[in-house]
């Protein structure tokens, strides 16, 4: 397995301010996550990452997750990934069709998010905090 780096958490994962959501909808699964910036007069801002076409994704707590070194803080394309291989063998032309790729981000104290997407784009940030869905 090698890890190629592909964005940095904009701050410490600590300083997450209401928390981390995850949504799936249409095919695409949308992390969101709001945060304060100690360096920015500790102004508090939103934004998250679209995984484009994702077939399938899994999240582990903190206190029951197997570690990815090399996650924290980071969203990381996992390369020679064993989860994709598994998935190669149940549905070899579904994982040819979408070109798909496994990407892994752990956040202090929200654990451990996969994601096998085709892809992936950051949302833009904006100053605030999340709204939280009813």
């Amino acid at each position: 397995m090698d890890l190629l780096e592909q964005w940095i958490f904009p701050v410490p994962s600590n300083c997450i301010y209401t928390g981390v959501s995850l949504i799936y909808e249409g095919g695409n699964s949308v992390l969101l996550f709001d945060y304060y910036d100690e360096n920015n007069n500790d102004k508090i801002f939103n934004s998250g990452i679209l995984f484009e076409t994702t077939i399938t994704h899994r999240h582990s707590s903190e206190k029951v997750t197997k570690f990815i070194s090399g996650t924290y803080d980071k969203l990381v394309e996992v390369k020679n990934s064993e989860w994709v291989k598994e998935l190669t063998i149940i549905s070899p032309e579904w994982v040819k069709y979408w070109e798909v790729r496994h990407y892994a981000i752990y956040l202090d104290s929200y654990g451990l998010y996969e994601f096998i997407a085709k892809g992936f784009s950051l949302i833009d940030i904006k100053e605030g905090a999340l709204k939280r869905r009813d």
